[in-house]
């Protein structure tokens, strides 16, 4: 801890010289997150590799992790030992890291107050440059041009969303080592793809509809609350197609049809995603978008069965398209006792 607190202090210090105090929270904020999912998708990849499972254990329990780890008696495991027991190798690495955390104060503490007086003056900064000019356009894209804004000055909340698409390589390796080796290995692909758009989907839809900063304002505006509702849908819809448009094109020259059915299927999960958030819609503040998924627990599982059903139907759609239809049935049953429950029903 204190050896995390010294090296956190220098290079906060040294990234608010580089780039500024706004920009050095948004980095601390997006590099954590993914260096926090990366190693248990590093380990999980490993895993899929060498031991054909999602079991991170598989590997650290291994003779290879094993050949590849340090001696017994090296430094790196003086910590291990530490928390351990052991006294001596305790009261060594609590002296070394007291050094290192005074050194870094003593070294970082006279430039303390112009920090603390640049972040204090950030807040009131007013930007410099070239007036922009009115744009006139109808109401609903002055909404659509709004949600987009929002989108782009939190690229933190969007970088959350696109966090839950990195969670799925695992298993989407998984399943290509497993079926790599026959003809139909393209079309895992279709799921994957369209269960990340579900996911995606349903982040992007919570920000715009449930995560609404100024619903009071919003409410005020000239337009009856469908269209309003319309306009943050449309904004999600245009998200995902920028996302996925790049992935179905590439698609399309290994195979035209499982292009048309990967299409179809991520815009009806988009659609089945942001229908359940409109269903469970419960207005929170932005910050709180890590904990969306403790809110409704009806609308977590009715949101990921949605994208896991479609993800189904569409694989199922290349394969065994009688299965399919039954596969997409049974998500339409998903998603209507999901709307009978909900509370707008309710």
């Amino acid at each position: 801890g204190l050896s995390a607190a010294a090296a956190a202090i220098a290079v906060t210090a040294l990234l608010f010289r580089v780039i500024g105090p706004s920009r050095t929270r948004l980095v601390a904020q997006i590099v954590s997150a993914v260096i926090g999912a990366g190693f248990v998708i590093a380990l999980q990849v490993v895993a899929v590799l060498s031991y054909g499972t999602l079991s991170r254990f598989a590997f650290l329990t291994s003779d290879t992790a094993a050949r590849i780890a340090p001696a017994p008696d090296s430094p790196l495991w003086w910590p291990a030992r530490a928390a351990l027991g052991d006294r001596e190798i305790m009261l060594l690495l609590l002296a070394a890291s007291l050094v290192l955390l005074g050194a870094v104060m003593a070294a970082f503490a006279p430039r303390f107050a112009d920090t603390v007086a640049r972040v204090a003056a950030n807040p009131a900064a007013v930007a410099q440059g070239r007036a922009r000019t009115f744009r006139p356009g109808s109401r609903q894209q002055a909404l659509r041009r709004k949600e987009f804004l929002l989108l782009r000055r939190d690229p933190w909340l969007l970088s959350q969303s696109l966090m839950q698409m990195l969670y799925l390589l695992p298993p989407a390796l998984m399943l290509w080592r497993s079926f790599s080796g026959t003809s139909t290995a393209i079309v895992l692909i279709t799921p994957v793809v369209v269960m990340a758009a579900g996911q995606l989907a349903g982040g992007l839809a919570w920000l715009t509809i449930s995560g609404e900063d100024a619903p009071d304002l919003v409410a005020t505006a000239p337009l009856p609350p469908s269209r309003v509702t319309r306009a943050k849908v449309e904004v999600v819809l245009i998200a995902i197609a920028v996302v996925f448009a790049p992935l179905v094109a590439a698609l399309a020259f290994a195979s035209p049809g499982q292009a048309v059915v990967t299409a179809i299927a991520i815009i009806i999960a988009t659609a089945s995603a942001a229908a359940v958030q409109l269903w469970f819609r419960a207005q929170a503040k932005r910050s709180q978008f890590r904990r969306r998924q403790t809110s409704s627990r009806i609308a977590t599982f009715a949101e990921a069965f949605s994208s896991i059903g479609w993800a189904a139907t569409a694989a199922l759609a290349l394969t065994i398209p009688v299965v399919a239809l039954a596969s997409g049935i049974l998500t339409l049953l998903t998603l209507a006792i999901a709307w009978k429950i909900s509370p707008r029903q309710a």
